[in-house]
């Protein structure tokens, strides 16, 4: 019976590009074309030592093992061909970077990959044999610090010392060690651990997904679902729109402890911080209001290069405690004339609970301070009308 059109053409698929007979999947020689982990060997030409280690660990995880005495590196042959451009070429194609120091100090290693992997922002692990290690334990505390490297004989040495203060010290990296017998376990072992954590922030951005969706019905998260709101509220590397949903559900849970608000009040990311200001009255419940923490707030608003965060500040204080934002408001730098206005306004929308909590005399001291230094306006007109009303005068510097 002869093969129906589609049959015919999967066959003839199968045939020219070598897949297996049932699910379509590719035959083992096709493997090395799939998507899978490129990890590289980096370090000096004594890495040797370990390499047939290195490519079995990196096989038996499913990946493609590169090291740049096996040529299995990125590289350009040309005239103007660089050793550093090619090795930072490499390290932006692979995945993994695996730095092994056996007992010899590659210049272009630790000088160019190590740098290129920190700011692409790959995933690294730093590898050291056992002996080495204890060698560079020995001349470090033989010549701690300031002293001056130049009187280590060996130029080997003083470059051992040299590269593992600066991971040490200076940029806080944790290096493992490895005896002859063990780079094979160790190696397993770290790279296990990194593929953990890897797994770890993948399921956590699987939590994220499924409790987002539901940040538009506050009343419907559990205890579980408002921890994950907190961490992606609280997240600076998050998506903004996602931050501001977990935000407003906490918000409406009054979810939020004063520490993380904290944080969020001063968040470098602009729509965050004004948002937070906005829900300011239901992210902060305690009532009345402590005077230290209304106090942070002006300080925050001060320090702000955006004239938004004190405008939104000075009505939501208001709402919380009004006799605590008087006292704090006081505090409050007024160089900007839209913050001047606002605070007038707002000292007059309260008129009455001024006159009932009798703060008229630090609520005048507030209005003599929206009055002076700018130019006529209407806003200004009605402010020392409920100036008047309170019985205090604009001082000879008002405008």
């Amino acid at each position: 019976m002869p093969y129906a059109p589609v049959e015919s053409a999967v066959l003839q698929r199968n045939d020219r590009e070598r897949r297996a007979p049932g699910s379509g999947s590719r035959v083992p020689g096709r493997m090395q074309h799939c998507a899978m982990m490129r990890i590289m060997l980096c370090g000096a030409a004594d890495t040797e030592r370990v390499r047939d280690a290195f490519v079995q660990v990196v096989e038996d995880f499913g990946g493609i093992p590169r090291h740049f005495l096996s040529g299995t590196v990125n590289y350009i042959n040309s005239a103007t061909s660089s050793w550093t451009e090619n090795s930072r070429e490499s390290v932006q194609d692979a995945d993994i970077c695996v730095f092994v120091i056996v007992e010899e100090i590659g210049r272009i290693t630790w000088e160019t990959e190590v740098s290129e992997a920190l700011m692409s922002g790959r995933p690294f692990l730093v590898l050291c044999l056992d002996k080495t290690h204890q060698r560079y334990l020995f001349l470090h505390s033989t010549f701690p610090p300031p002293t001056d490297l130049s009187v280590i004989p060996s130029e080997q040495d003083r470059n051992l010392v040299m590269t593992l203060r600066e991971l040490y010290h200076e940029r806080q990296i944790t290096v493992a060690p490895f005896t002859d017998g063990s780079f094979r376990d160790v190696l397993r072992r770290e790279l296990s651990q990194l593929f953990r954590i890897a797994v770890g922030h993948l399921s956590e951005r699987n939590r994220r997904g499924s409790a987002v969706p539901l940040f538009a019905q506050p009343s419907r998260l559990s205890m579980t679902d408002l921890v994950i709101a907190r961490r992606i509220a609280l997240d600076e590397f998050e998506e903004k729109h996602k931050r501001k949903q977990a935000l407003r559900a906490l918000a409406a849970r009054r979810a939020l402890d004063e520490e993380p608000l904290y944080a969020l009040l001063n968040s470098p990311e602009q729509g965050i911080q004004r948002l937070s200001f906005e829900l300011l009255e239901q992210l902060y419940t305690p009532r009345p209001a402590a005077p230290a923490f209304l106090e942070h707030l002006v300080v925050i608003a001060n320090d702000s290069d955006d004239v938004g965060v004190p405008r939104r500040m000075i009505p939501i204080v208001m709402a919380i405690d009004l006799a605590g934002a008087v006292a704090a408001l006081a505090l409050l730098d007024l160089d900007d004339a839209g913050c001047k206005r606002r605070l007038a306004a707002c000292l007059e929308a309260h008129e009455d609970a001024v006159a009932e909590l009798g703060l008229g005399e630090p609520v005048a001291e507030l209005l003599r301070a929206c009055l002076s230094g700018s130019a006529p306006s209407d806003w200004k007109s009605r402010c020392r009308a409920y100036l008047d009303r309170l019985g205090g005068a604009p001082s000879e510097s008002a405008g």
